[in-house]
């Protein structure tokens, strides 16, 4: 790690900031989600089955892990008919998994 990116200051939480941390944590720790998220950060929107299809996973899980997301706050829905379309709706998610993917890959 670039040791002149690593500042001493410190992280404090505030009383019950640290949970909201670890269920952000615990949440990005099921690969399926990791793999939602990824993916709709390359879409502007995308429906349960174009997601299915493009991951090759059954639209009952990924629509299962999209309620879990949206439940966090990680991405919103909007419905169009009888369609139902999944974004993002929250820019630190997208920024964690970047920091953690510079991480893995040393950047």
């Amino acid at each position: 790690m670039n040791a002149a990116r690593i500042t001493h200051s410190g992280i404090d939480f505030k009383d019950g900031e640290l949970d909201e941390v670890i269920t952000i944590f615990k949440t990005l720790s099921d690969p399926s989600r990791v793999r939602i998220l990824s993916t709709l950060s390359k879409q502007e929107s995308l429906s349960v089955g174009e997601i299915a299809d493009r991951l090759e996973m059954k639209i009952s899980s990924v629509s299962h892990q999209l309620s879990t997301l949206k439940m966090l706050g990680f991405v919103k829905n909007q419905r169009d008919g009888q369609h139902v379309y999944y974004s993002l709706d929250d820019d630190c998610i997208t920024d964690i998994m970047m920091r953690a993917r510079d991480h893995v890959t040393g950047k």
